[in-house]
């Protein structure tokens, strides 16, 4: 497998069209999200691979091809499974064109554990909430800028930026192309909702609450205020989460986001 170089990702764009309802996809092809781009031919790519250095994979090409297929399994667990667990990433999400790719589980992750894992995304109209109405009473809402972003003494700000520099290379690169807001109790960031993926004028969301926080309708006025945020500028926010996470769905089907469009991918654990 060959790394490719930044000016070159547009080659493998055609083998993801049936993944780019996936942002991240995008995202990555686009330059804004740093990631490992690995082709089998560099000239004529046939199989490639994406990483976000995070906990993302998205594989997609020839299945088949043993050849190939060896090369990617010594990528990943030469090369990406320690550097994952060196940054004490706990798992990867398998995300893939074609289910002839599980076969291959086995090889490209030899001893460890594949779970199949039920996911969904979301259509976005327009809000469906005010999000002055449903901001707790005694909370406030900030757009994060650059501003709050040297707040290092504010509680939970470490969090908070630990996401951006996660996502993002740069928090430069975060405050030109990205966007997020936290939501304020009593002088401490209670949660948060930022871009995590941006292709064009699409922006995927990512939500939290400390849970300290969790249970007062934190992360439901955090992420009303983000999708507001996007509706104003005519952007399409976007939204995945796992189907078991209650909790994310709820705040999803409240803020705007309809036609919940369900999905597998597989968990490995590292």
């Amino acid at each position: 497998m060959y790394e490719l170089a930044l000016a070159d990702y547009a080659r493998v764009r055609p083998l993801f069209a049936g993944l780019r309802y996936n942002l991240a996809v995008d995202s990555i092809l686009d330059g804004n999200t740093p990631a490992w781009v690995y082709v089998d031919d560099v000239a004529d790519p046939r199989t490639a691979w994406l990483w976000d250095m995070q906990g993302e994979i998205f594989i997609a090409g020839e299945t088949q091809n043993a050849t190939t297929n060896r090369a990617l399994a010594e990528l990943i667990t030469g090369k990406a499974i320690p550097h994952a667990r060196a940054r004490y990433i706990p798992a990867f999400t398998v995300f893939y064109d074609t289910p002839a790719w599980e076969s291959q589980w086995g090889m490209l992750f030899p001893g460890l554990q594949a779970e199949l894992t039920r996911r969904r995304y979301y259509d976005f109209i327009k809000p469906a909430v005010k999000w002055r109405a449903v901001r707790p009473v005694g909370s406030s809402i900030v757009r994060l800028n650059a501003h709050w972003l040297v707040q290092r003494d504010i509680y939970n700000m470490k969090q908070v930026l630990g996401w951006v520099d996660s996502f993002w290379r740069t928090h430069a690169d975060f405050l030109r192309t990205g966007f997020g807001f936290c939501l304020l109790h009593e002088g401490a960031i209670a949660s948060w909702c930022l871009t995590v993926f941006v292709s064009g004028h699409a922006y995927e969301l990512g939500v939290a609450t400390a849970p300290e926080y969790r249970g007062h309708g934190y992360a439901l006025a955090v992420a009303a205020r983000s999708v507001a945020f996007c509706a104003e500028r005519g952007w399409t926010p976007h939204w995945h989460c796992e189907e078991d996470n209650i909790a994310s769905w709820r705040i999803a089907n409240r803020i705007g986001f309809i036609n919940p469009t369900p999905y597998t991918v597989y968990r490995i654990t590292l």
